[in-house]
């Protein structure tokens, strides 16, 4: 004979609780669950982590990007790591230590420009980007800091380079040194609890003319949060 557990209208409270199970509602499950617990009770860990996420600027277009507002969704790993959207999966939580921003583009050949004309290049994208942009994030329903993203270096990556051939120039430039310690960290940290809703957005007051990507004009960009990862031990 089987049991079925039904959804009561209000949470059902169970003799002799106990709160040793992993999530926000760990005192809602029945104590006798406790023994086949896949996880160690009440212990966590910490570990260095760097979320992530990807959204693509087209040139000429966009004005404005989201960013953690989608889980995998089909995106592949190099895109994102994000187990949901726009919140952590209980029970895990996050220490933001320091944001990033990374401009992700290939070496680009151009035309050399005349004298005292913008030249058309990577090095001029990232340029671009962080001369105008600017970073928002908000937890919640707060807002905990707006930035010039020429302030959040990438702190990774290839760095700029830049040669002649004839009339060609040929360039590849990243928003910053690529040094890990060469990052904008924050002086308060911020803590994420389980299923806090949080998101970063990327404003420019118009739009910008990019070169290179792939179609022409569409350059991904990537936020990413350093910091820590706390965790239920396994």
């Amino acid at each position: 004979m089987s049991t079925v557990l039904t959804t009561p209208a209000q949470p059902m409270v169970w003799p002799g609780l106990i709160g040793n199970l992993p999530g926000i509602y760990s005192g809602e499950y029945p104590p006798e669950y406790s023994q086949y617990n896949t996880q160690y009770p009440g212990s966590k860990e910490v570990i260095q982590w760097v979320w992530y996420d990807t959204q693509t600027y087209v040139s000429g277009t966009t004005v404005s990007l989201t960013f953690f507002q989608s889980g995998p969704g089909g995106r592949t790993i190099d895109l994102t790591n994000m187990d949901v959207a726009g919140q952590l999966a209980a029970p895990k939580a996050f220490l933001l230590r320091a944001p990033r921003f990374y401009v992700k583009q290939r070496p680009l050949a151009s035309t050399a420009a005349a004298a005292a004309s913008a030249q058309v290049s990577d090095l001029d994208n990232v340029a671009q980007l962080i001369n105008t942009g600017t970073y928002s994030c908000i937890i919640g329903s707060k807002n905990y800091g707006t930035y010039p993203l020429a302030v959040l270096t990438a702190g990774c990556g290839v760095y700029g380079v830049m040669g002649t051939a004839a009339a060609t120039v040929v360039d590849v430039a990243q928003n910053g040194w690529p040094e890990a310690r060469s990052i904008f960290t924050l002086s308060k940290p911020q803590f994420l609890a389980p299923q806090i809703n949080f998101a970063v957005t990327l404003t420019w007051p118009a739009p910008l003319t990019l070169a290179g990507g792939t179609p022409a004009g569409s350059i991904p960009l990537m936020v990413m949060w350093d910091g820590d990862l706390i965790r239920p031990v396994q």
